[in-house]
């Protein structure tokens, strides 16, 4: 997912797509491709908007990175359901879905999808900017109901297309609009990951993380 306008990044988004700040001394984008890669995924889409051309210029088709490559170009931006829908039709088996902003050391060959989910979403403890979590996580399934055992949904999972059958190509979310709804039905399973996981939304996120890796 990297068609977002990363406002709260500027300057650096006022003529860049977000993805392509670098961290420790690469981007955003490029660090997760060489993760999904060395975890054994193969081919990559990329749904785009904001100054997506300069993210094609970078990555190409994917060769210089040892997987293949498809984008997947929003006129409008749509959000993270709507951008799932505009390029659905890449997929016919279970996927994995990431955030471009996402810096993590999570092991993306272990996510698998059990027969008859629709979803597996990787929940990880609340920060302290969603202190009560999103849900429950009840004998490894995502629960709405619950108000112990809550978490924060990292944005990582690993989803069946028959979650998208039917829908349209419009604005939409993808926790609002299609998870929560087929979790109430206890077809959404999840984990909790407690390894390094940061969301990069500030300069502040990515002074501090690039500040810690120059520690290390």
């Amino acid at each position: 997912m990297a068609a977002g306008k990363g406002t709260r990044l500027r300057p650096f988004t006022d003529n860049n797509p977000k993805p392509l700040i670098k961290v420790g001394g690469i981007s955003l984008i490029e660090r997760n491709i060489l993760k999904l890669k060395e975890h054994n995924i193969s081919e990559v889409v990329i749904n785009l908007h904001h100054f997506g051309e300069k993210i094609i210029d970078l990555l190409g088709e994917g060769s210089n990175y040892g997987l293949k490559i498809s984008y997947s170009l929003e006129k409008d931006l749509l959000g993270t359901g709507g951008g799932i829908c505009n390029s659905i039709h890449h997929f016919d088996d279970p996927f994995i879905v990431l955030s471009s902003d996402t810096w993590t050391d999570f092991d993306f060959n272990k996510l698998r999808l059990k027969e008859g989910h629709l979803a597996h979403m990787i929940m990880i403890p609340n920060p302290k900017n969603n202190k009560l979590g999103d849900a429950a996580l009840i004998d490894g399934l995502i629960n709405l109901e619950s108000d112990i055992n809550k978490y924060t949904f990292s944005g990582v999972s690993i989803l069946s297309p028959k979650l998208f059958h039917g829908s349209k190509v419009i604005e939409s979310e993808l926790w609002k609009d299609f998870l929560k709804p087929a979790a109430a039905k206890g077809l959404v399973s999840g984990e909790v990951y407690e390894g390094l996981f940061e969301n990069l939304n500030t300069m502040d996120d990515v002074e501090r993380l690039d500040a810690s890796l120059g520690e290390e």
